[in-house]
């Protein structure tokens, strides 16, 4: 992605903050920082996908990170609780930061397309007739555009969740464009029609500030054997950072706290993953 760095550049230059280190969100000058200017966060996601980053740098995220994944991934489905997007995500994205990889959490919604094409596509709808909470969470970790350890993890009427891969983690995730049936239900989309908005215009027009959004932060399609999968940014997620939420139970009953504390034996090849 092309990182889009004016504008909210300036605030941070201006408020004299420094975005040195993963994670760094998790201070009182970022907290005080993103009271003042909501879109420093979106500041944050944009500096973290313009680095250019060392090639050893990359190797170690390339070695670490699916490993990462695999563990995750198997406590989740351990856990068995459908709709742990949320999360499972900002757990991940903290322990990436534990380990010096610079990332963000994505909300969104998804379309999933199956192959072959014997089952209705799935969609997480991001607008309907009345409001309705972002339906999905992932994270970005460059090189990595989508890791997802959670889409089998959603709730699915038919069989159509073992066509599913556990866990969804791509390099190559090409940007595509988002059509009003991805992100509107039906009866809404209808009704807007209706009412004369223009399919070409209507996302421009009857949600600007999505609109605005998707133009930063582009959706991406991740293709597997069995399943295509859209992935459509709404907003950003700040994974909470106080010592209440290390030590609650997030997912498996473990807390954060304690898979911090697995994860060195997890990477080093002596755990389970």
């Amino acid at each position: 992605m092309a990182p889009r760095m004016s504008g909210t550049r300036q605030v941070a230059t201006d408020e004299h903050f420094r975005f040195d280190v993963p994670g760094c969100y998790r201070t009182q000058a970022f907290q005080a920082l993103l009271a003042r200017h909501p879109e420093a966060l979106q500041l944050y996601a944009r500096h973290v996908e313009a680095q250019a980053h060392e090639p050893a740098y990359l190797q170690r995220v390339r070695r670490l990170v699916p490993r990462l994944v695999r563990w995750l991934g198997e406590e989740v489905a351990a856990d068995g609780r459908p709709g742990l997007c949320v999360q499972a995500s900002a757990l991940l994205s903290r322990l990436l930061e534990e380990l010096g990889i610079w990332n963000y959490v994505v909300a969104g919604g998804c379309v999933l397309s199956f192959v072959p094409a014997d089952v209705r596509p799935r969609v997480f709808y991001l607008f309907d007739l009345q409001p309705v909470e972002v339906p999905h969470a992932w994270v970005v970790a460059p090189p990595y555009d989508v890791i997802d350890l959670t889409l089998r993890q959603q709730r699915y009427p038919g069989p159509e969740g073992r066509r599913i891969p556990a866990q969804v983690l791509s390099c190559r995730a090409p940007q595509v464009t988002v059509q009003p049936e991805d992100v509107c239900t039906p009866a809404l989309l209808q009704g807007l029609l209706l009412r004369g908005w223009a399919r070409e215009t209507l996302l421009r027009r009857a949600f600007p500030e999505f609109w605005h959004f998707l133009k930063q932060f582009p959706a991406r399609q991740v293709q597997t054997p069995t399943v295509s999968v859209k992935y459509i940014p709404a907003r950003l997620l700040l994974p909470p950072w106080h010592e209440a939420w290390e030590r609650m139970p997030l997912i498996n009953g473990k807390s954060f706290v304690q898979f911090r504390s697995e994860m060195t034996l997890v990477l080093s090849g002596n755990g389970a993953a």
